[in-house]
């Protein structure tokens, strides 16, 4: 059986240098690789040991607009829940969901990025 470890998620957006700046000023993540391409800049950040990938459209993709098939969100662990919110809203980031008690230890929220992309915030405690 393959062994399979996660290697980036690649974010393709409309406006990736608003996305860019979100990520790094508003989420704390710091580039890591930047390369030019055919397609324009291709941007990859470390958002606390996960490795995400930005880009505009790419060649065929420009079609792809409102395509949300697959990726539905991405999960980020956080060690302060309302610290996070605050700072979100801080920024005019949109809180879809407030957080809540998703089971005894762990609190849950969900929040939008300028692009559209859905983001599972969780907070555990201990037990």
């Amino acid at each position: 059986m393959a062994v399979y470890k996660h290697e980036h998620t690649h974010i393709t957006t409309p406006e990736p240098e608003k996305i860019i700046e979100f990520y790094t000023k508003v989420m704390g993540a710091k580039i890591v690789k930047e390369q030019k391409m055919p397609f324009g800049r291709l941007v990859d950040v470390d958002l606390g040991g996960i490795p995400v990938r930005i880009s505009g459209a790419t060649g065929a993709d420009k079609d792809w607009k409102g395509l949300r098939y697959g990726l539905h969100h991405i999960g980020l662990e956080i060690d302060n829940m309302d610290d996070f919110i605050a700072k979100m809203r801080a920024n005019s980031v949109e809180i879809v969901t407030e957080p809540f008690q998703a089971n005894p230890t762990t609190r849950a929220a969900f929040i939008k990025c300028p692009d559209g992309a859905l983001y599972e915030i969780i907070e555990k405690s201990g037990g």
